[in-house]
């Protein structure tokens, strides 16, 4: 479950070769452990971030952006590549903005899970919605998982 969330932050792409590069590489291997936990995700997440292509853009320390193309069904990874900042390259119907540090401290965390609802309640972590139906969903999601945190389900 906790890698669930640290994947889900692993959006963004378009940044220098070696410090993106890397940055990529170390997200990519962990798509495959997220998967094996996406049935155990929290449902408010499962609401956000379930079925969706998501451009994660990943503001890296050089000054550069990784920018990521994140596709999710039934909230697994079918695909994770390095797509175009814009997002011109498909139709993302969330944008999630973050920077290197922000993924770091997920990737390298014991409870990657409150390192992401702190980052997203301090807005390190931002999620936006495309469309009308998107943000209305976007806003379910948020009262769900501030609901969740007060009532200690996440």
């Amino acid at each position: 479950m906790n890698r669930i969330i640290l994947t889900l932050l692993v959006i963004a792409t378009l940044f220098s070769v070696p410090a993106s590069a890397d940055l990529f590489s170390e997200l990519d291997l962990v798509v495959d452990e997220y998967n094996m936990n996406a049935d155990s995700a929290p449902a408010p997440l499962k609401t956000l971030f379930g079925n969706e292509n998501i451009l994660a853009a990943i503001d890296m320390g050089d000054g550069s952006t990784l920018a990521l193309k994140i596709v999710t069904e039934d909230m697994f990874v079918t695909e994770f590549s390095v797509a175009d900042p814009d997002g011109s390259d498909f139709n993302p119907s969330l944008m999630i903005y973050t920077d290197e540090g922000t993924v770091s401290q997920l990737l390298d965390s014991e409870d990657p899970l409150s390192v992401f609802l702190d980052a997203y309640d301090t807005g390190a972590i931002d999620v936006e919605a495309a469309g009308f139906v998107d943000k209305v969903t976007l806003s379910v999601g948020n009262i769900m998982i501030k609901l969740s945190q007060i009532l200690g389900f996440i």
